[in-house]
Protein backbone atom coordinates (compact mmCIF):
# COMPACT_ATOMS: atom_id res chain seq x y z
CA UNK A 1 0.00 0.00 0.00
CA UNK A 2 1.09 3.36 -0.90
CA UNK A 3 2.38 5.31 1.91
CA UNK A 4 0.35 8.88 2.44
CA UNK A 5 1.45 11.80 3.50
CA UNK A 6 0.12 13.56 6.82
CA UNK A 7 -2.08 15.65 4.95
CA UNK A 8 -3.68 12.68 2.44
CA UNK A 9 -4.04 11.05 6.14
CA UNK A 10 -5.82 14.29 7.37
CA UNK A 11 -7.73 14.83 4.24
CA UNK A 12 -8.96 10.84 4.76
CA UNK A 13 -9.82 10.83 8.27
CA UNK A 14 -12.14 13.99 7.46
CA UNK A 15 -13.92 12.47 4.81
CA UNK A 16 -14.43 9.54 6.46
CA UNK A 17 -16.25 11.52 9.86
CA UNK A 18 -18.05 13.75 6.62
CA UNK A 19 -19.63 10.52 5.33
CA UNK A 20 -20.65 8.69 8.89
CA UNK A 21 -22.60 12.27 9.41
CA UNK A 22 -23.88 11.77 6.33
CA UNK A 23 -25.34 8.30 6.87
CA UNK A 24 -26.64 9.42 10.48
CA UNK A 25 -28.26 12.48 9.07
CA UNK A 26 -30.45 10.19 6.69
CA UNK A 27 -31.25 7.79 9.54
CA UNK A 28 -32.33 10.40 11.66
CA UNK A 29 -34.26 11.97 8.68
CA UNK A 30 -35.83 8.53 8.10
CA UNK A 31 -37.08 8.75 11.98
CA UNK A 32 -38.24 11.81 11.82
CA UNK A 33 -40.08 12.11 8.84
CA UNK A 34 -37.93 14.66 7.04
CA UNK A 35 -36.57 12.34 4.12
CA UNK A 36 -39.11 13.47 1.80
CA UNK A 37 -37.64 17.11 1.92
CA UNK A 38 -34.34 16.34 2.91
CA UNK A 39 -33.29 13.69 0.08
CA UNK A 40 -31.98 16.29 -2.58
CA UNK A 41 -29.62 17.46 0.11
CA UNK A 42 -28.23 13.89 0.49
CA UNK A 43 -28.17 12.37 -2.82
CA UNK A 44 -25.97 13.68 -5.89
CA UNK A 45 -28.13 15.03 -8.24
CA UNK A 46 -26.72 16.07 -10.39
CA UNK A 47 -24.57 12.87 -11.36
CA UNK A 48 -26.67 10.94 -13.66
CA UNK A 49 -25.43 7.88 -12.28
CA UNK A 50 -26.86 8.45 -9.20
CA UNK A 51 -29.07 5.29 -8.03
CA UNK A 52 -30.75 4.08 -5.18
CA UNK A 53 -31.97 0.79 -3.93
CA UNK A 54 -34.13 -0.75 -1.07
CA UNK A 55 -34.61 -4.39 0.02
CA UNK A 56 -36.05 -5.60 -3.42
CA UNK A 57 -37.55 -2.44 -4.62
CA UNK A 58 -34.69 -2.84 -7.60
CA UNK A 59 -32.35 -0.35 -8.85
CA UNK A 60 -33.81 3.32 -9.81
CA UNK A 61 -31.88 5.27 -11.58
CA UNK A 62 -31.23 9.62 -11.64
CA UNK A 63 -32.88 12.21 -9.30
CA UNK A 64 -36.53 11.29 -10.44
CA UNK A 65 -36.52 7.62 -9.63
CA UNK A 66 -34.91 8.04 -6.32
CA UNK A 67 -37.79 10.80 -5.42
CA UNK A 68 -40.22 8.38 -6.51
CA UNK A 69 -38.54 5.16 -4.28
CA UNK A 70 -38.10 7.17 -1.41
CA UNK A 71 -42.10 8.39 -2.11
CA UNK A 72 -43.50 5.00 -2.62
CA UNK A 73 -41.33 3.77 0.75
CA UNK A 74 -42.98 6.52 3.02
CA UNK A 75 -46.26 6.37 1.88
CA UNK A 76 -46.06 2.13 2.33
CA UNK A 77 -44.83 2.77 6.36
CA UNK A 78 -46.62 5.95 6.96
CA UNK A 79 -49.49 5.01 9.60
CA UNK A 80 -50.73 6.06 12.95
CA UNK A 81 -48.56 4.39 14.85
CA UNK A 82 -45.39 4.05 12.62
CA UNK A 83 -41.79 3.15 14.33
CA UNK A 84 -38.47 3.79 12.43
CA UNK A 85 -35.70 3.64 14.27
CA UNK A 86 -32.98 1.79 12.56
CA UNK A 87 -29.28 1.74 14.55
CA UNK A 88 -26.08 1.90 12.51
CA UNK A 89 -23.83 -0.60 13.69
CA UNK A 90 -20.03 -1.98 12.26
CA UNK A 91 -19.23 0.56 10.24
CA UNK A 92 -16.45 0.44 7.14
CA UNK A 93 -15.65 3.25 5.31
CA UNK A 94 -12.73 3.30 2.80
CA UNK A 95 -11.85 6.69 0.89
CA UNK A 96 -10.16 6.33 -2.67
CA UNK A 97 -6.68 8.22 -3.08
CA UNK A 98 -7.75 11.02 -4.70
CA UNK A 99 -10.12 12.13 -1.99
CA UNK A 100 -13.67 12.00 -4.86
CA UNK A 101 -15.18 8.76 -3.94
CA UNK A 102 -15.75 6.18 -0.88
CA UNK A 103 -17.35 2.89 -0.26
CA UNK A 104 -19.19 2.69 3.12
CA UNK A 105 -20.89 -0.12 4.48
CA UNK A 106 -23.20 -0.70 8.05
CA UNK A 107 -25.29 -3.14 9.49
CA UNK A 108 -28.75 -1.84 10.61
CA UNK A 109 -30.71 -3.32 13.40
CA UNK A 110 -34.15 -1.55 14.48
CA UNK A 111 -37.63 -1.25 14.83
CA UNK A 112 -40.64 -1.07 11.81
CA UNK A 113 -44.40 -0.85 12.78
CA UNK A 114 -46.49 -3.36 9.88
CA UNK A 115 -50.20 -2.80 8.91
CA UNK A 116 -51.73 -6.59 8.84
CA UNK A 117 -54.45 -7.85 7.44
CA UNK A 118 -57.29 -5.99 9.13
CA UNK A 119 -55.83 -2.70 9.57
CA UNK A 120 -54.00 -4.56 12.80
CA UNK A 121 -50.75 -3.07 13.72
CA UNK A 122 -47.56 -5.43 14.39
CA UNK A 123 -44.16 -4.55 16.07
CA UNK A 124 -41.33 -5.88 13.67
CA UNK A 125 -37.36 -6.28 14.43
CA UNK A 126 -35.43 -5.40 11.08
CA UNK A 127 -31.91 -6.05 10.04
CA UNK A 128 -29.88 -4.98 6.90
CA UNK A 129 -26.94 -3.61 5.48
CA UNK A 130 -26.20 -0.53 3.68
CA UNK A 131 -23.90 -0.70 1.21
CA UNK A 132 -23.00 3.01 -0.38
CA UNK A 133 -21.07 4.31 -3.04
CA UNK A 134 -20.13 8.10 -2.08
CA UNK A 135 -19.08 10.94 -4.35
CA UNK A 136 -18.29 14.58 -3.93
CA UNK A 137 -20.50 17.24 -4.74
CA UNK A 138 -20.16 21.32 -5.15
CA UNK A 139 -17.27 20.20 -2.00
CA UNK A 140 -19.77 17.97 0.01
CA UNK A 141 -20.39 14.22 0.54
CA UNK A 142 -23.15 12.66 -1.38
CA UNK A 143 -24.41 9.38 -1.86
CA UNK A 144 -23.99 8.40 -5.87
CA UNK A 145 -25.36 4.70 -4.43
CA UNK A 146 -27.68 3.56 -2.19
CA UNK A 147 -28.06 0.67 -1.36
CA UNK A 148 -29.66 -1.11 1.65
CA UNK A 149 -30.39 -5.17 1.95
CA UNK A 150 -32.72 -7.03 3.78
CA UNK A 151 -31.79 -9.56 6.12
CA UNK A 152 -34.66 -9.98 8.03
CA UNK A 153 -37.91 -8.26 8.60
CA UNK A 154 -40.10 -10.54 11.24
CA UNK A 155 -42.97 -10.06 13.65
CA UNK A 156 -41.32 -9.63 16.90
CA UNK A 157 -43.37 -12.45 18.75
CA UNK A 158 -42.47 -14.93 15.42
CA UNK A 159 -38.63 -14.35 14.85
CA UNK A 160 -36.36 -14.61 12.17
CA UNK A 161 -36.88 -18.26 11.79
CA UNK A 162 -40.38 -18.74 11.81
CA UNK A 163 -41.21 -15.51 9.42
CA UNK A 164 -37.53 -14.00 8.15
CA UNK A 165 -39.44 -11.48 5.74
CA UNK A 166 -43.12 -10.23 6.04
CA UNK A 167 -42.96 -7.79 3.19
CA UNK A 168 -40.84 -6.12 0.58
CA UNK A 169 -41.29 -2.98 -1.65
CA UNK A 170 -41.28 -4.49 -5.14
CA UNK A 171 -44.36 -3.76 -7.23
CA UNK A 172 -45.20 -4.81 -10.98
CA UNK A 173 -43.33 -2.24 -13.13
CA UNK A 174 -40.61 -1.84 -10.83
CA UNK A 175 -36.91 -2.77 -11.75
CA UNK A 176 -35.42 -5.85 -11.70
CA UNK A 177 -34.92 -7.15 -8.33
CA UNK A 178 -31.16 -7.39 -7.25
CA UNK A 179 -28.92 -10.60 -7.33
CA UNK A 180 -27.76 -9.15 -3.64
CA UNK A 181 -31.79 -9.45 -2.52
CA UNK A 182 -31.07 -12.52 -0.01
CA UNK A 183 -32.97 -12.55 2.75
CA UNK A 184 -32.18 -15.06 5.78
CA UNK A 185 -33.47 -18.51 5.00
CA UNK A 186 -34.01 -21.15 7.89
CA UNK A 187 -33.78 -23.76 5.44
CA UNK A 188 -29.82 -22.59 4.06
CA UNK A 189 -26.93 -24.48 5.01
CA UNK A 190 -25.66 -21.53 5.35
CA UNK A 191 -26.34 -18.23 4.80
CA UNK A 192 -24.06 -15.51 3.22
CA UNK A 193 -25.39 -12.01 3.16
CA UNK A 194 -23.19 -9.87 0.31
CA UNK A 195 -21.54 -8.05 -0.78
CA UNK A 196 -18.49 -7.62 1.59
CA UNK A 197 -17.27 -4.61 2.85
CA UNK A 198 -14.52 -2.55 0.91
CA UNK A 199 -11.22 -3.76 1.86
CA UNK A 200 -8.41 -1.19 3.06
CA UNK A 201 -8.01 1.20 0.06
CA UNK A 202 -11.11 0.51 -2.06
CA UNK A 203 -13.40 2.94 -3.26
CA UNK A 204 -14.55 3.17 -6.69
CA UNK A 205 -17.77 3.73 -8.49
CA UNK A 206 -20.16 1.42 -10.53
CA UNK A 207 -22.74 -1.35 -9.66
CA UNK A 208 -21.74 -4.25 -8.54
Amino acid sequence: MTELSLEQRIARLEATSEICNLQGRYNHYLQTGLLKEKVGELFAFSDPEVKAEMCDSGMWQGAEGIVKLFTHMGKKYSMPGELMVHMLLTPVVEVNADGTRARGMWNSFGTNTYLAEGGKLTAMWQLGKYDNVFCKENGCWKFLEFKWYVIFRTPYDEGWVKRPLVEGLHEEGFPEISRFHTPYSPSASHNVFLPAPPEPGEARGGSR
